[in-house]
């Protein structure tokens, strides 16, 4: 595993060099990038130019999200299946092998075995796309209720339904995106996700939420970091991942509000020393290797 950076999710942002400063300032190896932005800027200037920080930094392209809505036409989505291709190809050359979906918890017009049927049917397909060019998908979801609120037509927002999607998909480029907030929020347990098979876990969002709330109440904003009194064992998750053999980005994805009215560098600050509170918790350096568990935490 290593230590990955989105600034989106800690409510910052930049531009790609002193995003990427940011990053190797406060001990994070990988930092996810804007694909949209990378495409728009090799279009105009050049692979050359648009991927200079990152080569230069030696810094590792976390995530980067798939630029598909799956809810369109098939005729929109079959162009945007060969722009796919573009993308791909530029996210390879800066060494990304990672690309995440979020499954939407409402199904548009589609009942949910239609829906189910289309998400099987063109995940399997980007998958391919992907792979020609060494990138795995990563698909996730979200749990809490107030995302279907007002839509007829609910579609996955719990954990089974979500592993049988890509279990069906039959692709094995098609893996999972952990993210701890909605999984458990989603109904997951310590015990599913240990039978989980590691290598089809792709990339891993770290997220808490309070011990003491109702999840059916969770809201987004609810998302803590990793360590702010609430239910998740993190470290215990990561220890786990390690061990049977997880070599992908690790991001602390916590509401932005969790870092209100801090400036850019405090916030990244403030990630970094608890992400590194967290793998000394899990035993785990910072390069991503197992060590011995602290004493605190074999007594526990």
């Amino acid at each position: 595993m290593y230590k990955n950076l989105n600034t989106a999710a800690l409510g910052i942002s930049g531009r790609q060099s002193e995003l990427i400063e940011l990053a190797l300032t406060y001990g994070f190896q990988g930092l996810d990038l804007d694909m949209a932005d990378v495409i728009k800027r090799t279009r105009a200037r050049g692979l050359d130019a648009a991927r200079r920080y990152v080569v230069s930094a030696s810094v590792r392209v976390g995530e980067f999200q798939l630029p598909i809505d799956l809810r369109q036409p098939d005729v929109t989505y079959r162009s945007a299946l060969v722009e796919l291709q573009e993308v791909a190809q530029t996210a390879a050359a800066l060494g990304a092998t990672v690309c995440t979906a979020t499954v939407l918890p409402c199904g548009g017009e589609l009942p949910y075995h239609e829906n189910f049927e289309l998400h099987r049917r063109r995940f399997g397909e980007i998958g391919d796309v992907l792979a020609q060019h060494g990138i795995k998908l990563g698909l996730t979801f979200l749990a809490a209720a107030a995302e279907r609120e007002g839509h007829p037509f609910p579609f996955i927002h719990q954990v089974d339904t979500l592993l049988t999607l890509i279990r069906t998909t039959s692709n094995p480029h098609v893996g999972l995106t952990l993210d701890t907030w909605n999984w458990f929020v989603g109904g997951g347990t310590l015990d599913q996700l240990y039978q989980f098979p590691a290598e089809q876990i792709v990339a891993v969002r770290l997220a808490d939420y309070p011990a003491a709330q109702d999840r059916e109440r969770l809201t987004d904003q609810d998302r803590y970091l990793p360590g702010d009194d609430g239910s998740i064992d993190c470290a215990a998750i990561l220890r786990h991942l390690v061990e049977h053999g997880f070599t992908g980005p690790v991001t602390l994805c916590p509401h932005p509000s969790r870092f209100r009215g801090m400036t850019r560098d405090a916030v990244v600050q403030q990630a970094g020393a608890r992400f590194d509170a967290l793998l000394r918790a899990a035993g785990i350096s910072r390069t991503g290797k197992l060590e011995p568990l602290p004493v605190e935490s074999e007594q526990a």
